[in-house]
């Protein structure tokens, strides 16, 4: 039988991905994580497996559906010889909670894909299809956010419209919107330079920005907020959108680090950047985008600074890039308010201003490189609006500004063969910890950070730097962070979701990541961290405990499979005691959630051909043996990167200021070149 049932999966579905039997398979999971509306949710998670997962990975879900439907593959998986669709409530509970927490971390990496998946389309709602389920769960959160009404200076960016061409044209074609594009593409149409900025996301302003989660996700983010390694272990959020992650980020603003910067200058050959012009360019960029300190304080910010004030630890107000804002909550859905300075409202505008085109749904497919010189891009426009088709964009200087994602992706499909690309990915992982507290938080609403701690920046001989501030979010982020080991367990947690304050520690990582293609073209994300890394993160969970407790939380979950937690009843001995479990927690694949929000170094630039894709101002080697003579052979002539795949390392803290700082050097070098 279950041969057979192998076999008709294998005959390619007119309807989806999935089998009718594979369906009925995928519906008995989604009620065995969360209850209700399991049919509704089963066909959104096929959908969205069907747009942003690699067909070639389509097999393997077929498969882990098909043992599941199978008593031999049954009891591999979950430990019972029975079809899991025809388990009990009680019994799925118990098949689950062994799947999530398997011994092989290929079985555990299956269990995440749909369990991450499911929970968040269980607790994210959108406006169509809209799922009464989901709204009555959010309902008894008492989740309602404010949505403030579209600002009247709308943001003055339109979309260039090529018309029927295959061939345009331009002096500069900049390949993505995000922070390094959009700064680049200013810079340059400034100088009067001819500029085409494209941009595979769509074009939202502060009139078209969604208004509910799942819309966001769709609309704002690449792939859809589905983005993750390729085991599934760290859930990747990037933007995908004009503007990119300033469209969407927490508008937390922090120069890279000093010794960060002396670090690049000594080991990477980085010249200038521990100059004081560098410092000059970090200094403008914070006051162009208005970074100032937060002006509210919401109740997850304001336990950072009584639990550090308690602990004497630092603790400090954030800077942001922001006029006025203080009640919304919805950064990552776009500012309808207009009060985020991001790309989408500053440095597009401006270069717009000056005669710069804006082509939204673009996806660059390959440059076009000619005798050791880039002419331009092969892109396909109108893919989002359903009616793709092949340009040309004639260009003699073409900066790359795709993110650490997608950069190397296309560097690689455009021939490129430099060994570097695509290496030295870094990720900041980002351990977590929830404090619950007994009046309301509401992680939702407000200023997204507002709070720091910089305590334990400074790396120790043992151990990487980490800096600790609020974890914001919206209740389907949530239900796919937090830990599950039952279903009635899950909604015990979620229902707590109010007054939870989620703190997180960016740790900067030395570890190694790689991006690479897959046979069908899509990017494929390794990544493992290093002891060391682990080191630094199991001590940000204690750091992160210790500030949850101290600020006066009843009770404190690390998010462990099986999780780590404590409650004040438990008394000082019991806190002592999670403290050491948490300085041996298990950060193997799928152990614990993990989270990255910054991805840096796939294109990293530096004085050594050999380690570095590019040189110190952001020009693009083509190969790793250029002549002794002349270091300049070997560089592809008109090509840079403006994006966080320079970055020769993590920085340990939030990357936007130092891209734009960046943004200007490639600029300045473009120009002079």
């Amino acid at each position: 039988m279950a041969k057979r049932r192998t076999a008709r999966t294998a005959a390619k579905q007119p309807d989806g991905i999935f089998t009718p039997a594979q369906r009925r398979t995928l519906v008995a999971l989604s009620e065995g994580f969360v209850a209700g509306g399991g049919p509704k949710r089963a066909a959104a998670a096929e959908q969205a497996l069907a747009t942003v997962v690699d067909p070639s990975l389509h097999g393997q879900l077929r498969l882990i559906l098909n043992l599941l439907d199978s008593r031999t593959g049954a009891l591999m998986i979950g430990g019972m010889a029975a079809p899991f669709r025809t388990l009990s409530g009680a019994q799925r509970d118990t098949f689950l909670r062994r799947w999530v927490q398997h011994p092989v971390p290929l079985m555990r990496s299956g269990a995440a894909v749909f369990r991450k998946l499911l929970a968040f389309i269980a607790y994210s709602d959108a406006e169509e299809p809209a799922d009464g389920n989901v709204r009555k769960r959010l309902a008894k959160l008492g989740y309602k956010i404010k949505v403030n009404t579209s600002v009247r200076e709308i943001s003055k960016i339109s979309a260039f419209d090529p018309g029927s061409a295959d061939t345009i044209s331009a002096d500069v074609l900049v390949i993505g919107s995000g922070a390094g594009g959009g700064s680049v593409a200013r810079d340059l149409a400034v100088a009067g330079r001819d500029v085409l900025v494209v941009e595979a996301g769509g074009l939202y302003t502060e009139k078209t920005f969604p208004t509910r989660e799942r819309d966001a996700y769709q609309q704002l983010y690449l792939d859809s907020g589905f983005t993750a390694t390729a085991d599934a272990h760290i859930a990747i959020l990037a933007g995908g959108t004009v503007g990119g992650g300033t469209t969407v980020n927490w508008m937390t603003c922090i120069p890279v680090p000093d010794n960060v910067r002396a670090d690049w200058a000594e080991q990477h050959g980085v010249e200038g950047i521990s100059s004081k012009s560098f410092t000059r360019d970090l200094q403008s960029v914070m006051r162009e985008i208005g970074a100032q300190e937060s002006e509210d304080l919401p109740a997850k910010d304001a336990a950072i600074l009584r639990g550090a004030a308690a602990l004497r630890w630092s603790g400090e107000r954030i800077v942001s890039n922001r006029s006025e804002c203080n009640d919304c909550g919805t950064c990552p859905f776009g500012c309808k308010r207009g009060a985020k300075q991001s790309t989408l409202r500053l440095h597009l505008p401006q270069a717009l201003a000056k005669g710069a085109r804006l082509l939204p749904d673009c996806r660059a497919d390959r440059l076009i490189i000619e005798g050791g010189a880039v002419r331009g891009a092969v892109v396909t426009l109108g893919s989002r609006a359903g009616r793709p088709r092949t340009m040309t964009i004639v260009a003699k200087t073409v900066v790359v500004s795709g993110g650490a994602l997608r950069t190397p992706i296309l560097l690689q499909r455009s021939g490129l063969t430099h060994p570097a690309i695509g290496k030295h990915l870094r990720l900041h992982p980002v351990s977590l910890v929830a404090g619950v507290f007994e009046k309301p938080v509401e992680m939702w609403r407000g200023t997204m950070q507002a709070a720091k701690s910089s305590q334990f920046i400074a790396a120790t001989e043992d151990r990487n730097g980490y800096i600790i501030e609020s974890a914001p979010g919206h209740p389907g982020l949530l239900a796919l962070g937090i830990p599950w080991t039952s279903r009635p367990e899950h909604e015990r947690l979620m229902a707590l979701a109010p007054n939870i304050a989620p703190l997180l520690a960016i740790v900067k990582d030395d570890g190694g990541g790689t991006v690479s293609r897959t046979k069908g073209g899509f990017p494929r994300i390794d990544y493992r961290t290093t002891a060391r890394d682990e080191r630094g993160l199991r001590h940000a969970l204690g750091s992160l405990a210790q500030i949850a407790e101290a600020a006066g939380a009843s009770e404190v979950i690390a998010a462990g499979s099986p999780p780590i937690s404590w409650r004040r009843d438990d008394g000082p001995d019991a806190f002592a005691a999670m403290l050491t479990k948490l300085q041996r927690f298990d950060f193997a694949p799928n152990r614990g959630t993990v989270f990255s929000a910054h991805q840096m170094g796939t294109a990293r630039m530096g004085s050594n051909p050999n380690d570095h894709v590019c040189d110190p101002w952001g020009r693009v080697r083509s190969t790793s043996r250029p002549a002794a003579t002349d270091p300049r052979k070997g560089i592809v002539k008109g090509l840079y990167v403006a994006d966080t795949s320079l970055f020769p390392t993590a920085i340990g803290v939030n990357p936007m200021v130092t891209v734009l700082a960046l943004a200007k050097r490639v600029a300045r070098t473009i120009l002079a070149d």
